[in-house]
């Protein structure tokens, strides 16, 4: 396990007593990757312990299901995904939301378990991440907080291939996991995950392959009149400092979802 976080230190610290009043948003917080340092697609794990302590005392923090099924009702609802299943979930994560019986939802991209990266090794400043590995996963699994979804086989947009193509991606992900797993995956992520990678993943699609949800990277902190398959994240970047942090979960215009959009409309 990597170095844990004094979290009853965190907590004297008034990290948890701030005054201000939030505007209540159910959302969605999306993260890659944990490390001691912060880095390539890496949040610092004393970072990522501040960030949780903090929404831990403004939203209730519960499961992917939960949320889905309470998003438009209760605005204090909160949940946490993973996308990629870097190892960090297992040496980094597993600690801290153990301690702070918190639950989390992680995507795992099929064919690169027990491997790296390799998808973004073209991106400015690129770092060697390591993939769980099958045993890894199956241990993860036996825990209350950790639930696995699908990142498809490949972590390919799915915008440039065909409907045979894209249910190949969708079941045979969803049907290795719920092997390993001897559980149910309910939860898709798309690789990319902006509009243009959905490529033929409608609504139907999604259904009849057997998922209940899906997720995407468009930004956006609620979603309240969004359907089950294409339901807006928060990402956390690697570079937020905790004021900026608390500033976008509180703020009532979503500026990276106005940028991200306009960026949408150009391509």
């Amino acid at each position: 396990m990597g170095v844990r976080i004094s979290l009853p230190l965190l907590k004297k610290s008034g990290l948890c007593n701030l005054t201000f009043v939030l505007l209540a948003v159910a959302m969605i917080l999306m993260y890659h990757n944990v490390d001691e340092k912060a880095g390539f697609n890496t949040v610092s794990a004393e970072d990522f312990a501040r960030q949780l302590l903090f929404v831990q005392q403004h939203w209730q923090l519960t499961d992917m299901d939960t949320y889905l099924r309470g998003c438009r009702t209760n605005p204090r609802l909160a949940t946490v995904t993973f996308d990629d299943a870097y190892s960090c979930i297992f040496t980094h994560v597993l600690p801290i939301i153990q301690e702070l019986d918190i639950p989390i939802m992680v995507f795992v991209p099929v064919s690169y378990v027990g491997k790296y990266n390799e998808w973004d090794k073209n991106l400015s400043g690129y770092e060697r991440i390591n993939i769980l590995s099958w045993n890894e996963i199956e241990r993860l699994s036996q825990d209350s907080h950790i639930t696995f979804g699908s990142h498809g086989m490949s972590h390919i947009s799915l915008k440039n291939l065909s409907k045979s193509q894209t249910e190949s991606e969708l079941r045979e992900s969803k049907e290795i996991l719920e092997q390993h797993l001897k559980k149910q995956v309910q939860c898709f992520a798309f690789p990319f995950g902006q509009r243009k990678d959905f490529g033929c993943a409608t609504p139907d699609l999604l259904y009849e392959a057997g998922y209940k949800m899906a997720v995407t990277t468009l930004w956006r902190r609620h979603n309240l009149n969004e359907n089950p398959y294409c339901l807006h994240r928060v990402e956390v970047k690697t570079t937020d400092s905790m004021e900026d942090f608390q500033c976008y979960l509180k703020r009532k215009i979503d500026f990276r979802l106005i940028k991200q959009e306009i960026k949408n409309l150009i391509r």
